[in-house]
């Protein structure tokens, strides 16, 4: 099951030209465990009952538009090329 949201977690950052941090691992584990498969975009930094937060929410991509990392640091803006 963790398998499947990391892979999903995987998918919308290569549509959103994002990067992943070396913390996805542990982030799907939680999302996994807080709100099962189906939730998995939820975010675990929010409480349960937040719906403006998750995984490809405008809150989430505006933070990683302007901060380069959304709130729990999952994914991140992609660096320019040199």
């Amino acid at each position: 099951m963790e398998e499947y949201i990391v892979s999903e977690i995987e998918k919308m950052a290569k549509e959103n030209k994002w990067e992943i941090s070396k913390f996805s691992s542990r982030i799907a584990k939680a999302k996994l465990k807080f709100f099962g498969v189906d939730g998995w975009k939820r975010c675990p930094c929010y409480p349960p009952d937040d719906i403006e937060h998750g995984c490809g929410s405008t809150a989430c991509t505006k933070d990683i538009e302007t901060t380069g990392k959304c709130h729990c640091n999952l994914f991140l803006k992609q660096k320019d090329p040199i």
